[in-house]
């Protein structure tokens, strides 16, 4: 899995070994992993010396339906859920900006980073770390906002009735049920 969304939502080209470091597994099963993706068509790659390259197949019939389907349930409100279940402090946390946007069907370029919305009162360092491992695994950079409940619930700033305003995403902390 952490294959289909580094290459379908990363958008770029990975290693072999980047990609076995964000799956959490040796190198010898990511090659593995990439040999029964790539005869499925699903990926492509390519080779520079000894360094193997590995990308998203853009030219197969079932690209973009693949993508978007990774994208929702692979992307990035998945992978922040997964992340930050284990930070104290997090009462909500949403997707915003173009990602959200993307993801809510609005067209427009990939996004180049994620926005996330914070709030509650998170261990900074612990939100900083798994912002950081989300971003490994997704392969785009995770820039973090975080907000007290109570200037949330204010409503009075201009930067955050602008957030309001625009699409955003709920991330649900894996184990917490949709209401």
């Amino acid at each position: 899995m952490a294959v289909l969304a580094m290459t379908y939502i990363g958008g770029g080209e990975y290693s072999i070994a980047e990609l076995a470091a964000a799956a959490r597994t040796d190198t010898g099963n990511m090659t593995r992993e990439v040999a029964r993706l790539e005869r499925a068509a699903v990926l492509r790659s390519r080779r520079i010396g000894r360094t193997k390259l590995v990308e998203a197949n853009r030219s197969a019939p079932f690209y973009r339906a693949l993508s978007e389907l990774v994208t929702i349930t692979l992307g990035p409100a998945h992978v922040l859920a997964e992340e930050l279940a284990g930070v104290e402090g997090v009462e909500q946390a949403e997707v915003f900006g173009s990602w959200a946007a993307r993801m809510l069907g609005e067209p427009g370029p990939a996004p180049a980073d994620i926005d996330l919305l914070v709030v509650g009162r998170p261990d900074r360092d612990d939100l900083h770390d798994a912002a950081a491992r989300a971003s490994a695994r997704l392969g785009r950079e995770v820039n973090t906002v975080v907000v007290a409940p109570q200037r949330w619930q204010a409503g009075d700033d201009g930067f955050l009735a602008d957030i309001r305003s625009r699409p955003r995403v709920p991330v649900r902390p894996q184990g917490e049920d949709s209401r």
